[in-house]
């Protein structure tokens, strides 16, 4: 019966342990408990096997890449060239790219995964395929797919706030992390082979911030330069203080119990910032149906359609303004002021002028 009962390994120092052992009687390091050894063993058996977060975060970019480039193609006024090449700002927006200076959230995590044409997807793919690997052998799976998420998230934060007005998106932020983390991972380590790694994210590094600086410079294209520099940052950050495996994974409970709950945090945010997209898909159908119905004078319409799409999606400045000019149509001029102040707070950081400020000066001078 005993050489029948399973076994398993301590994570410190490698004896052979039953499974429901709490305590290594080698070592004296805490075991995890059989739920999380259950949980643990039943996500492994549901993703690849080899370098599982990296995989998942290329088919994630390439599978949605090819999606919004058919949603192009099927619009009767673009086609492939434009998929591939120049995709338009309307549609960019609508999959989830961000607008500097409209601080939204959720598009911030969005924006990882939206990539402007083949050119762009191509370059970052092939970045993703180098750089992750060594990071996901040094800081695992779970933080692997973590960071990709919230450096990548906050990277583009970075850039809305520093940045000049635009839209912005790609993962070349998380994948400036990326080399970031296995920069500092590399030097930790001192090998030679290591030290050897290190200098090749260097140069890598280098390499992307001074081309992305002569390219912004000569004009022909946009690129997030501050997304990338700020995104090597945090990187090296998180190399500095996220938990390293050993040769046989993480050697102490702590640190894999702190890895793996980074990864449902991750999956929540990705999950949440899209079905958030999915309703501001929603909000522009009814903007559509809110300008028309105004057009039309059917106004008893247009104020159910305007209200929807300005409570499906505040984000954009013309949520404000057709709800805005309804409020004003119906003589609801105290509603339209109130919304006038709140819109002007909430884009308070846009440069350019709003598409209601014309408005909400109209409403102010016939208050007096």
């Amino acid at each position: 019966m005993d050489l029948q009962k399973r076994s398993k390994y301590c994570h410190r120092c490698q004896a052979s342990l039953d499974t429901d052992a709490r305590i290594c009687p080698v070592c004296h390091e805490k075991q995890l408990m059989a739920f999380e050894q259950a949980t643990a063993d039943i996500v492994r058996a549901l993703f690849p096997r080899v370098y599982p977060a990296t995989r998942i975060i290329f088919f994630l970019l390439i599978a949605y890449f090819i999606l919004f480039s058919a949603d192009i193609v099927l619009h009767p006024e673009y086609g492939l060239k434009e998929a591939l090449l120049a995709p338009p700002t309307e549609l960019s927006y609508r999959w989830g790219a961000h607008l500097r200076g409209q601080f939204v959230w959720w598009r911030l995590i969005t924006a990882n995964f939206y990539h402007f044409g083949i050119i762009h997807i191509v370059f970052n793919t092939v970045a993703l395929k180098y750089v992750s690997p060594y990071v996901e052998r040094t800081y695992g799976s779970a933080q692997t797919f973590a960071a990709f998420v919230i450096l990548g998230t906050l990277s583009m934060a970075c850039s809305n706030i520093l940045g000049d007005n635009g839209i912005v998106g790609g993962a070349s932020g998380s994948l400036m992390a990326f080399i970031g983390m296995a920069a500092v991972a590399a030097h930790r380590e001192h090998t030679a082979l290591s030290l050897e790694i290190r200098n090749s994210m260097i140069r890598w590094a280098l390499f992307t911030i001074a081309f992305g600086l002569i390219i912004s410079l000569s004009g022909s294209l946009g690129i997030d330069n501050i997304s990338h520099v700020s995104g090597l940052l945090l990187g090296i950050l998180a190399g500095l203080i996220l938990p390293k495996q050993a040769m046989t994974g993480f050697d102490r409970l702590w640190k894999i119990r702190l890895s793996r709950s980074t990864l449902p945090v991750a999956v929540a945010l990705t999950v949440t910032a899209f079905v958030f997209m999915t309703f501001a898909g929603q909000s522009q159908k009814h903007q559509s149906e809110c300008i028309a119905d105004i057009q039309h004078k059917n106004y008893a319409a247009a104020t159910t359609a305007c209200e929807q799409a300005y409570r499906e999606d505040p984000s954009l400045p013309i949520s404000y303004h057709n709800y805005i000019l309804i409020n004003a149509i119906n003589g609801d001029h105290d509603r339209a002021r109130h919304l006038c102040a709140e819109g002007k707070r909430r884009f308070r950081n846009q440069k350019e002028p709003l598409s209601f400020d014309k408005l909400c000066q109209d409403l102010e001078r016939t208050r007096h």
